[in-house]
């Protein structure tokens, strides 16, 4: 029985969220970047969640989740938008 726990957790890491909750966390994450983008061109630093903050989440909907080659190119753009809104 513990040979095969051990084995299991070898395994690379299961992906979090199927293609099919991935519009409404990518309409969520596409919302937050249009309202924080808003402050004067940069991007504003909200109870701890700056540019890199938002990065991140939408880096971990990349590689978290089993994304349709659509909803992979929304999320790139989504990244695109968040850099070009984030200017002095």
């Amino acid at each position: 029985m513990r040979g095969k726990i051990n084995k299991a957790l070898d395994l690379p890491c299961a992906r979090i969220v199927s293609a099919k909750n991935a519009d409404e966390i990518l309409d969520h994450l596409s919302t937050m970047v249009r309202e924080t983008g808003r402050c004067d061109g940069r991007i504003e630093r909200i109870q701890g969640m700056d540019l890199q903050y938002w990065t991140d989440r939408i880096n971990t909907v990349i590689e978290a989740t089993d994304l349709f080659s659509s909803q992979q190119e929304r999320a790139k753009r989504l990244l695109t938008q968040l850099r070009s809104s984030d200017r002095v």
